[in-house]
């Protein structure tokens, strides 16, 4: 009996070893980062769109007047946030968007403003 127990625990131990290896076989390159390609650099003062896809939380978080940082992701392995700017929500555009205006720096589009509970993707709209 005590030589049973031996070989499960052995196999059992060889068994998450490789469990263990198998998962850490992630490249840079196997990671899918969401582009917004469309859309141009938005500069202080002009208007732009905060996608929220009808997240209570977001929406309580992003009121009106209220100053939100906005950050910027950077490229590689490593994901790097940078603060690029300040935008100031203006209004409610209906179930998934809000309007803010930049207050500092320059925003574009795939930037995201957040909260501590809640982040908004940013859409510069094409009509300026």
């Amino acid at each position: 009996m005590n030589r049973m127990r031996q070989s499960v625990m052995v196999g059992t131990m060889l068994l998450l070893a490789m469990l263990l290896t198998s998962c850490a076989t992630i490249q840079p390159d196997d990671r899918i980062r969401a582009k917004v390609t469309e859309g141009s650099l938005a500069r202080k003062g002009e208007t732009i769109h905060l996608f929220y896809g009808m997240s209570k939380k977001a929406k309580e978080e992003f009121c009106q007047n209220a100053v939100v940082p906005v950050y910027r992701m950077g490229e590689g392995y490593f994901i790097i946030k940078t603060e690029v700017a300040k935008i100031k929500v203006t209004k409610d555009l209906g179930d998934h968007y809000i309007e803010a205006v930049v207050v500092e720096g320059e925003v574009k589009p795939g930037d995201i403003a957040m909260q501590p509970n809640s982040e908004c993707l940013i859409t510069v709209p094409q009509s300026r």
